[in-house]
C-alpha cells in the first residue's frame, strides 16, 4: 500500500455510514444540529450558497457522494452547491490540487465521481500527480496537460484560497457542510446522511427567506 493512498485513507476522516430510510420531520436547533461559524464569510446577496468540504481519500465522502449528488438535482435555481477539497491531512493536498485542476480543465461531475471510484472501488494507488492524472485520461485530457495545469497560476490561486476557506469555516473533518458561509454541519450530529441533508434544507429555507426579506433574491423555495 502506498503511503499517499492507503496509509492516509482513514486518517482524520469521519468514517461514518449513512443509514437508509426516510428522515422523519423534526426541528433542527443551533448548537445541536448546526453550528455558527465564528467569523462568517460575507454571503452572496443573490443566492444561497452550500459548500461540501470533502476529501477524495475519505471513505465517508465516497459513501456520501451518490447521496449528495442525487440531493443536488432537486435544488432550486437560487441555491448553488460547490465542493471544497480538504488537503490538511498528510498526503491529501495532492488530491485537492487534482480537484481544482479538473475544474480548471472544465471536467464535471463524472470526473469527480471517477476519482472517488479509482481510490475506493478500484483500490488504485497514487504516488504523484502524474499517477492521478491517469484517471482523467478517460475524459480526453492527456497526462502532460493535466500535470501542467496542476502547476498553473489558476490552480495555485485556488489552493491558496482553499486553505483560507478551510480555516475560516472551521472544517475539522470530512464530509462537512457549510450553508451561506454562516453555518457548519457535521454527520456526527445526525443519525444518517439523509437527516444531515434535511437540516441543510432547513437552513436553505431559512436563508432563502432572509434573501426575500432583504429584496436581494428571487428565492423560489421548495
Amino acid at each position: 500500500m502506498s503511503r499517499l493512498n492507503h496509509i492516509t485513507l482513514f486518517f482524520g476522516c469521519l468514517v461514518w455510514l449513512g443509514l437508509s430510510g426516510s428522515v422523519a420531520a423534526q426541528t433542527f436547533e443551533e448548537g445541536t444540529h448546526f453550528h455558527a461559524i465564528g467569523s462568517p464569510a460575507t454571503p452572496p446577496s443573490d443566492r444561497v450558497e452550500v459548500v461540501e468540504a470533502f476529501a477524495y481519500p475519505c471513505p465517508a465522502c465516497r459513501n456520501f457522494m451518490p447521496i449528495i449528488a442525487e440531493w443536488a438535482t432537486g435544488l432550486p435555481d437560487h441555491v448553488s452547491l460547490s465542493h471544497l477539497p480538504v488537503g490538511l491531512q498528510p498526503g491529501w493536498e495532492v488530491f485537492a490540487r487534482a480537484y481544482y485542476t479538473a475544474d480548471v480543465l472544465g471536467l464535471g461531475q463524472d470526473a469527480h465521481e471517477a476519482m472517488f471510484r479509482a481510490l475506493h472501488d478500484e483500490r488504485r494507488q497514487f504516488r504523484s500527480i502524474e499517477d492521478i492524472a491517469e484517471v482523467y485520461t478517460e475524459f480526453g485530457v492527456e497526462v502532460e496537460e493535466f500535470v501542467n495545469t496542476s502547476q498553473s497560476f489558476a490552480v495555485d490561486g485556488r489552493m491558496r484560497r482553499n486553505r483560507n476557506d478551510i480555516m475560516g469555516f472551521g472544517v475539522r473533518g470530512t464530509p462537512t457542510m457549510i450553508v451561506q458561509g454562516k453555518w457548519r454541519l457535521s454527520p456526527t450530529d445526525f443519525n444518517s446522511y439523509q437527516e444531515l441533508l434535511a437540516a441543510v434544507d432547513y437552513l436553505i429555507e431559512r436563508e432563502s427567506e432572509a434573501l426575500e426579506q432583504s429584496g436581494n433574491g428571487s428565492a423560489d423555495t421548495q
